[in-house]
């Protein structure tokens, strides 16, 4: 029935006097059939593959009763029924499509737990990394590296979760509790650090410190008045250290080769669509994973991609001084991405470096003015 299926197959119905003997007849010529059935006197029925039809004419050449042909079954019929109604298959697969994408599409986000300008800020961010409303997304999201970098570069979060429900994008934050301004609680400029003064400008208030003079956290520096409160700046210089660590033998980088391997999932199996072998020297792997969605149903069929990049060593020839300039210029960066905004670095001084385990460490003293007055 397989090879019928694939080939094709014909009901042939034959009636005469000799039909009895028809079957017979075809059998010794090679052809093969099934579903004989004899339905009255005369009347025989049953299915021929359409490779056996050149042999059915020869012998009708011999039968002085009647051959009819009836409906034909298998693949070859299947797609010539397709093919005349072709405009209907192609749009139902448009139409598929079509909501398929529009089931991956991104219609709305939802943000809970922020104020406004909390959340103006989490969708900016959540725009950086393509997630916005009316952006089409098949790839999974990783929560917890997205969660992470949230964390991380909007100020004042504590907690970022996202979860995808269908079409809609659920994000439930925490952010730290801003003190409720009083009076007499807030009404004075205080040290948020220690720090030698530097600088300073009061708009309002009376100064309760001088240049060059040195104060502890939680020092008064401007003193504020019953009705207004206090504001200036106050400049002075802080102190900062770092620890950095660098190997000092080599890098990797990419060659430019790649490989890429791609898997399907139907259900709880995985099966390689595409695989290449892996380099043998070092490789970097980068994974992505594609799910299709039904609206708000995740459909059993996902595609998994796996990236392969060819790395090679690079040898630094470095001195022992061009190491320690790696160090504190990567322990500045690191250090600059903390301070406020118009906060400078003014000078820097090692203060120990040793090798250990081939990784250079390296603590390192930075003086930086930044503003410290705060209410």
């Amino acid at each position: 029935m397989a090879n019928f299926f694939l080939t094709g197959a014909v009901t042939v119905v034959v009636t005469g006097e000799e039909a009895p003997l028809f079957p017979g007849r075809l059998n010794e010529r090679g052809a093969s059939l099934t579903h004989l059935q004899y339905d009255k006197k005369n009347v025989i029925r049953f299915r021929l593959s359409l490779q056996d039809l050149g042999l059915l004419r020869k012998e009708a050449r011999q039968f002085s009763g009647t051959i009819r042909l009836e409906k034909g079954t298998g693949l070859p019929f299947l797609i010539k029924q397709a093919a005349q109604n072709y405009p209907f298959f192609v749009t139902s697969l448009c139409f598929f499509i079509v909501l398929i994408v529009l089931s991956a599409m991104i219609i709305r986000i939802e943000v809970t737990g922020a104020d406004a300008d909390l959340e103006n800020q989490i969708r900016s961010f959540l725009k950086k990394e393509g997630i916005r409303e009316g952006a089409v997304r098949f790839s999974n999201l990783n929560e917890q590296d997205i969660s992470q970098r949230a964390v991380m570069q909007i100020p004042g979060l504590t907690r970022f979760s996202i979860k995808r429900n269908g079409v809609i994008y659920q994000i439930d934050v925490s952010a730290e509790t801003k003190k409720k301004e009083t009076l007499l609680g807030n009404r004075h400029l205080i040290a948020s650090k220690a720090g030698v003064i530097h600088d300073l400008f009061v708009e309002r208030g009376i100064s309760k410190v001088m240049r060059g003079e040195f104060v502890e956290r939680g020092d008064r520096l401007v003193t504020g008045t019953k009705k207004k409160r206090a504001s200036g700046t106050v400049i002075a210089e802080t102190w900062y250290k770092a620890t950095a660590f660098l190997t000092d033998d080599s890098l990797k980088t990419r060659t430019g080769d790649k490989k890429r391997n791609v898997f399907i999932s139907l259900g709880e199996k995985e099966y390689k669509v595409w695989s290449a072998p892996f380099f043998r020297q070092p490789f970097q792997k980068e994974e992505n994973n594609y799910s299709f969605y039904f609206f708000s149903y995740r459909l059993p069929v996902s595609f998994r991609t796996e990236a392969i990049y060819k790395l090679k060593q690079i040898q630094l020839m470095e001195t022992k001084d061009d190491q320690e300039k790696r160090a504190v210029q990567a322990a500045r960066a690191a250090l600059m991405a903390k301070l406020p905004e118009r906060a400078v670095i003014t000078g820097e001084n090692v203060l120990q470096k040793r090798v250990e385990n081939g990784k250079v460490k390296v603590i390192i003293h930075f003086q930086v003015l930044e503003n410290i007055a705060t209410n």
